[in-house]
């Protein structure tokens, strides 16, 4: 069973983590006048500091999962997905997605392939980081740090740009003719937590993983495994 999976991730929601973050946050050690000090603590600290939690959204040890989005072989996409932040929240997402893939394999029959953009990179090792820090037991058959090409894991940004190379899944879509993505992308998702436009979120990630699903497909066609 190929399993499309896509996650979106915002940034820690964590009073005491904000405020590590933002005491660690101190002045370019180059500046030495007290002046010049003052003014950046007056004029840039503030951009610093969002800047420095806004990065936690890529780091499992203090972001989190917002939404999931996930889909079966030719099943239409489903996603489990925040509408407010408690670690009890997030963890039931990561139970939500784990039960509804469990239900998809029909027991123990399917082994499942797990198939996303970056998602050996990414998706996979934040998941796997969400589920220590919470406490969720994750099933045996969801790769932990899985080989890119190997039989649980396939990566669509691996499998082009290679191990050491990066391409953003939009570029890709357009070179293989596929429909983009349109105004929202991933860097905007915290700002739309933080709107509350949940629903929004979970339909953009349903969206990649329709975009991962047409870009493997293409794939497998150069790999022999399909017509």
């Amino acid at each position: 069973m190929f399993l499309y999976l896509d996650l979106e991730t915002i940034p820690t929601q964590s009073p005491d983590v904000r405020a590590m973050i933002a005491e660690s946050v101190t002045p370019p050690a180059r500046m030495s006048k007290p002046e010049t000090i003052a003014a950046w603590e007056k004029n840039e600290r503030p951009a610093a500091i969002e800047e420095a939690i806004a990065k936690t959204a890529l780091d499992g040890t203090y972001g989190h999962v917002c939404c999931i989005g996930f889909a079966a072989n030719d099943m239409a996409p489903d996603s489990t997905y925040l509408r407010h932040y408690t670690p009890e929240a997030e963890a039931t997402i990561l139970r939500d997605f784990f039960a509804a893939a469990d239900d998809l394999r029909k027991g123990d029959h399917f082994p499942v392939r797990v198939v996303g953009h970056n998602v050996i990179g990414f998706d996979i090792r934040f998941i796997w980081q969400r589920a220590i820090v919470l406490g969720v037991r994750v099933p045996g058959w969801f790769p932990c740090d899985p080989s890119p090409w190997g039989h649980d894991a396939f990566d669509t940004m691996i499998a082009f740009a290679g191990r050491r190379g990066t391409i953003a899944m939009d570029r890709l879509c357009r070179a293989l003719n596929i429909e983009g993505k349109g105004d929202i992308e991933g860097s905007m998702i915290g700002g739309l937590w933080e709107s509350g436009m949940y629903d929004a979120i979970a339909k953009y990630c349903m969206a990649d993983v329709e975009r991962t699903r047409a870009i493997h497909r293409r794939m497998m066609i150069a790999f022999g495994e399909a017509a």
